[in-house]
């Protein structure tokens, strides 16, 4: 007896997002209750202590990728997100969309990078310069202070 089996085609989908450590549990149980277990959920915290877009407050937070199949879990999933407050970050299908993508975000980075260094360096040669007049600046701000203080000495009365 020989069985055909014929390849399945699985298509494995993924959010990828960012979430508060505190809220991680409950997120967690949640997901894994409203979808039954039909996801897979990766987390790794974040070293760094961020600042809330909204408050300013630092505040420690999680990434996670979460994969599951078909297009009600994607919904779900998103509206669990959604619910959590947690920032969902946009992922392309493909891999050859995904590889442009982070040639994209590198060649911004080395952009910003490039920015970052030539404004370093204009503000050093600013500070340079302005470093070279200080001196003569601090003797003009004595000169007018002395001379502003005899003139406060005057007593100008019209009565006499």
């Amino acid at each position: 007896m020989q069985h055909d089996y014929a390849p399945l085609k699985l298509q494995l989908r993924f959010v990828a997002g960012v979430i508060r450590r505190e809220r991680l549990p409950a997120f967690e149980r949640l997901l894994w209750r409203a979808c039954r277990g039909n996801v897979f959920l990766r987390t790794s915290e974040i070293d760094d202590v961020l600042n809330d877009t909204v408050t300013g407050e630092p505040v420690n937070k999680t990434v996670f990728i979460i994969f599951f199949q078909g297009d009600q879990l994607k919904t779900k999933v998103k509206k669990i997100c959604e619910g959590f407050r947690a920032t969902l970050y946009p992922c392309p299908d493909t891999p050859q969309e995904r590889r442009e993508m982070s040639i994209g975000v590198m060649t911004r980075i080395e952009d910003l990078k490039t920015v970052l260094g030539q404004t370093q360096d204009h503000r050093h040669r600013v500070l340079v310069a302005a470093s070279k007049n200080v001196r003569m600046w601090l003797t003009k701000v004595r000169k007018i202070k002395s001379i502003y203080h005899t003139l406060n000495l005057f007593n100008i009365d019209v009565t006499h």
